[in-house]
């Protein structure tokens, strides 16, 4: 249990120690897992996911610092798997993640989107 803590803090410490004033949040659900939430300096939700065993695990969601949801997808044991969506005012990036490499990309408009 050490390790898995000593782990998570590394990784918070390299991945987001510089990008953000806020201090995350970690919630112990299981023996192995982890409910992270980083937050952007305003207080709002930044970052939320889980660490199953110290790796990023299961769906992840990102946040702009208005609260808007910008990014979801999933992680198996610290790489990203399956869809991925990117969100913007202007389009949708749906991405496709195999083996953690890009498998696949579409673009949609949010203006077609509107439209339909």
């Amino acid at each position: 249990m050490k390790n898995l803590a000593l782990i998570f803090g590394l990784f918070i410490f390299t991945a987001f120690g510089f990008a953000q004033e806020t201090q995350p949040v970690g919630e112990q659900i299981s023996e192995n897992t982890i409910k992270v939430t980083y937050f952007h300096s305003n207080g709002k939700i930044m970052h939320q996911g889980n660490y199953v065993d110290g790796k990023t695990d299961g769906l992840w969601k990102s946040y702009d610092e208005a609260g808007n949801l910008i990014a979801e997808g999933s992680f198996e044991q610290g790489k990203k798997v399956g869809l991925w969506n990117f969100y913007s005012t202007k389009a949708l990036n749906a991405v496709v993640y195999n083996e953690n490499a890009v498998a696949d990309v579409k673009r949609f408009s949010t203006n077609a989107l509107a439209e339909k």
